[in-house]
């Protein structure tokens, strides 16, 4: 999964994206530093979807990289 970022430094917008589909991305602007020493902010993800695809495996060693 890509994770995409732009920060727009005229209008000061923040939008975030994933190259799958599934994976629903929202940027906190509440939580966004943004001065002349640092760029912080931060980045919401939504990977429901896959845990979905681990809800039935037992995991025997509590790691799903079996």
């Amino acid at each position: 999964m890509i994770l995409t970022v732009h920060y727009d430094k005229v209008t000061g917008v923040i939008t975030a994206s994933s190259d799958e589909e599934a994976v629903v991305v929202q940027a906190n602007e509440d939580e966004t530093i943004n001065n002349s020493n640092v760029l912080s902010l931060e980045v919401a993800i939504d990977l429901s979807a896959y845990q979905e695809l681990f809800n039935d495996e037992i995991l025997e060693d509590g790691d799903n990289n079996e």
